[in-house]
C-alpha cells in the first residue's frame, strides 16, 4: 500500500471515528444497545428473506444485459459484491470488483462487461431515485420541495450521462485518437498503452450504445430495479416495525432512496457512520428517537456484515461459472 493509499485509509478513518463521536455526543449509545433486545426474531426471518429477495432480483437485473450468464452466477457475483462494498471505499469499488469477478478469464470481454456491470448500476441508481420520487409524491411535505428538485436533478443527470456515452462522434474520435489513428488536428503516432485502452475503451462504447438504443431492455432493467429498491425498502421497514418505528412505507421510500445516494460517497470505509449519522439525522426529523434510530442502524448494518460474510465465502470457496462465448 502506497503512501496515498495509506492517506487515503487514514482520512476515511478519521471520518469514521468524527460521525461516531458525534453520534455519542447526542445519542445514549446505552438506550441503542437495549433496544437492540426489542427486535423479535420473526421481524429479523422476514428481513433476512426481503434481502435475499433484493438480491436476486439484482442478479436477475443484470442478467438482462449480460444474457450468457446464468441468474445463479449473477447471485453470486452480486452477493460477492456486497463483501467488497464494505472492504473498498464505497459502492462504486465494489462494482469494479464484480466486473472483474465476471470478466476473470475473459481479458477481451472486459469493456462489455464493464460497461453491462456500469449500465446496471446506472439504471439501479435511477430506479431508487424513481421510487424516492414516489414517496415524496405520496408525502409531498415529507422533506420538502427542494429534495424532490435534488431526485428530479439527479435523473436528469443519469439521462445525460447515458446521452453522452451514446454519442458516437465524439466516442469514436476519441478511440481513435487513443489507437493512434490520425484524427482531425491530431496526426497519426505510436499509440503505446492507448492502443490497449482504446480497444477495450471501443468495446464498452460499443455496448453501451447498444443498451441505450434498446428501450425495452431499458424499460424491464428500470421495472427489475425499482422492484429491487421496493424489497429494498421492505426489509428495511420490516426492521424498523420490530424495533417499534413506524413512519410509513412512503417516508422510507424516501429515507432509503436519500441513503443509497449518499452511500455512493466514497468517503468512509463500507458507509461505515455515514450511515448511522444519516439515519438518525433523517428519522429524526420524523419524529424518531435518536436512540431507536441508532438501534436500527446497527441492526441494519449487522445484516450488511452477515450478506457480505456469506459473500466473502461465495466469492473464496465457489468458483465463478466457466465464461460462455457472448451473444
Amino acid at each position: 500500500m502506497n503512501r496515498r493509499s495509506l492517506a487515503m485509509l487514514a482520512v476515511k478513518l478519521c471520518v469514521v471515528a468524527g460521525a461516531f463521536i458525534l453520534l455519542a455526543a447526542h445519542v445514549d449509545i446505552g438506550d441503542a444497545l437495549a433496544h437492540l433486545l426489542d427486535l423479535e426474531p420473526a421481524y429479523a426471518l422476514a428481513t433476512a428473506v426481503l434481502v435475499l429477495l433484493t438480491h436476486w432480483t439484482n442478479a436477475a437485473k443484470l442478467a438482462l444485459l449480460l444474457p450468457e450468464r446464468s441468474v445463479r452466477a449473477l447471485f453470486a457475483a452480486t452477493l460477492a459484491t456486497q463483501a467488497y462494498t464494505l472492504l473498498l471505499p464505497g459502492q462504486i469499488a465494489g462494482e469494479a470488483v464484480k466486473a472483474f469477478r465476471l470478466g476473470r478469464g475473459r481479458a477481451l470481454e472486459a469493456g462489455r462487461i464493464v460497461s453491462s456491470v456500469m449500465f446496471d448500476k446506472m439504471t439501479g441508481v435511477a430506479a431508487g431515485l424513481l421510487v424516492t420520487l414516489g414517496g415524496l409524491a405520496s408525502k409531498p411535505g415529507l422533506f420538502g420541495s427542494q429534495f424532490a428538485w435534488l431526485a428530479g436533478g439527479g435523473l436528469v443527470a443519469l439521462v445525460l450521462l447515458t446521452a453522452g456515452l451514446s454519442w458516437e462522434p465524439a466516442c469514436t474520435a476519441l478511440v481513435r485518437l487513443l489507437k493512434g489513428h490520425p484524427v482531425k488536428g491530431h496526426p497519426a503516432r505510436r499509440a503505446g498503452w492507448g492502443r490497449w485502452i482504446g480497444e477495450r475503451l471501443d468495446r464498452f462504447l460499443d455496448t453501451w450504445r447498444g443498451h441505450a438504443k434498446a428501450p425495452r431492455l431499458i424499460a424491464l432493467s428500470l421495472l427489475y430495479g425499482v422492484t429491487a429498491q421496493a424489497l429494498a425498502v421492505a426489509s428495511s421497514m420490516t426492521l424498523a416495525l420490530g424495533l417499534g418505528i413506524d413512519i410509513g412505507y412512503a417516508a422510507w421510500c424516501v429515507v432509503i432512496g436519500a441513503l443509497t445516494v449518499i452511500l455512493l460517497a466514497p468517503v468512509t470505509i463500507g458507509g461505515l457512520g455515514l450511515r448511522e449519522l444519516s439515519l438518525v439525522g433523517m428519522l429524526g426529523l420524523m419524529g424518531v428517537s435518536h436512540d431507536q434510530a441508532l438501534a436500527l442502524a446497527l441492526v441494519i448494518l449487522a445484516f450488511q456484515l452477515a450478506v457480505a460474510a456469506v459473500g466473502l465465502l461465495v466469492d473464496l470457496l465457489i468458483p465463478p461459472d466457466p465464461v460462455p462465448d457472448a451473444r
